[in-house]
């Protein structure tokens, strides 16, 4: 189990705007795949200029539940000028363009996995685990969809197990109350959007922060 677990807000279109409903948050996450009215390394500096959270910079792969179409160089292309005004760069573990980006940006690297569909068994997650970790991975973030409750115990082991920062998310209906729980088991993250959903189950900014005040 690693350190204290920082909570992130999710923003997309009109981030600038949509800031300070976001106070709450330790860190901002802008995902440059969801914005399509302006030029998204346009939004990121704006955003840089109106705070001094940190920012994690993504742009999310279809692949991955992002939107992102415009291809792997332009991608790729997006993320390493990102990191001139990010914190941090997140990066899918099994995205090709990987190692392009975690050799060209001089920033903390977030290397993610997403399942929508299932609950790897702890065999696979120790591989995807040690993967982020040879890969360099300053925070691993695994985001899996667990079938039963035993799948979120599972998760909550596993935290308690790792040896580096690790996020994990449990998707869906039955991983809600784990976006508020798995923090106190040493999450290094934990995310909540400020103005719509951004994955399957994810809570509320606001939410999120009251159900891990009333647990404290």
């Amino acid at each position: 189990m690693m350190g204290r677990s920082a909570v992130v807000a999710v923003l997309g279109e009109d981030a600038a705007r949509l800031l300070p409903l976001a106070d709450k948050a330790d860190l901002i996450e802008l995902r440059l795949d969801l914005i399509t009215s302006s030029d998204p390394l346009d939004a990121l500096i704006a955003l840089r200029k109106a705070t001094s959270k940190p920012i994690i910079a993504t742009a999310r792969h279809r692949s991955e539940g992002g939107l992102f179409h415009k291809g792997e160089e332009k991608r790729a292309d997006l993320l390493i000028k990102a990191a001139d005004y990010a914190d941090y760069v997140d990066v899918e573990l099994q995205a090709e363009i990987r190692e392009e980006v975690v050799s060209g940006i001089r920033k903390p690297t977030i290397l993610s996995y997403h399942n929508f569909e299932a609950m790897p068994d702890d065999s696979e997650l120790s591989r995807i685990f040690g993967r982020m970790k040879q890969a360099g991975a300053a925070i691993s973030k695994i985001a899996v969809t667990p079938q039963e409750n035993r799948d979120n115990l599972r998760i909550l082991q596993f935290l308690l197990d790792a040896d580096l920062p690790l996020c994990i998310i449990a998707m869906g209906h039955l991983g809600r109350h784990m976006r508020a729980l798995a923090p106190f088991y040493g999450s290094a993250l934990t995310y909540g959007y400020v103005a719509e959903s951004t994955a399957p189950g994810q809570m509320s900014l606001d939410d999120l922060c009251q159900a891990i005040k009333l647990l404290k």
